[in-house]
């Protein structure tokens, strides 16, 4: 049989939906890599070192939804191709396959999470702007709490100056750890310094 007979072959049967979810995988692996790579991966990182059920939720769910989307692929193709012979494609070989594509994903992206918040350098990129905006938030609404006699445009300006400044002293480890004691300790003294600067 030649390589165009085979083609033809193949493409006379209905596609398994085995493998067509783990060619999803596959672009699925894909696009995190591509993700990783274009400086966007900190949120991935995060959920995977965060690790709560929320989290491991919105990672299967980006994880699994190319796969989802090439096994409707393949059922749709499959209804209009009902005169086609069957895949023949072992089921369980592909059973067998999605689970270990999966496992090895997830693994992958623990792995990434742990490396990401082991580094002792300070934060940058996407994790320097979420910790920037996550602090001014919570920095604005506990000095608007404080009823001082400033205006919004003050507090603003503190919080800016305060959340940039802690960025700045900020590393990976230290978000991704609860500190020891001497460690906070050293974090307050250096926060009760920034925090006068900034009020300058």
């Amino acid at each position: 049989m030649t390589m165009e007979e085979a083609i033809g072959h193949r493409a006379a049967q209905r596609w398994s939906l085995w493998r067509s979810a783990n060619i999803g995988f596959g672009v699925s692996a894909a696009i995190l890599l591509l993700q990783v790579a274009n400086g966007r991966g900190f949120e991935l990182a995060n959920y995977a070192h965060t690790r709560s059920a929320e989290t491991i939720s919105a990672l299967g769910g980006q994880v699994l939804a190319t796969p989802l989307l090439f096994v409707v692929i393949a059922a749709i193709r499959n209804v209009f191709r009902r005169g086609q012979a069957k895949s023949k494609a072992s089921a369980i070989r592909g059973a067998i396959m999605f689970a270990a594509l999966f496992v090895t994903i997830f693994i992958g992206l623990f792995a990434y999470g742990e490396f990401v918040f082991s580094r002792d350098e300070a934060i940058g990129g996407e994790a320097r702007k979420s910790f920037i905006a996550d602090s001014q938030f919570a920095c604005v609404r506990k000095q608007a709490s404080l009823n001082q006699a400033i205006t919004q445009q003050q507090i603003q300006t503190y919080c800016t100056c305060f959340t940039e400044k802690m960025a700045d002293i900020t590393t990976y480890k230290q978000l991704g750890t609860e500190l020891a004691a001497e460690a906070l300790a050293d974090l307050r003294q250096k926060v009760g310094a920034i925090s006068n600067l900034c009020r300058q």
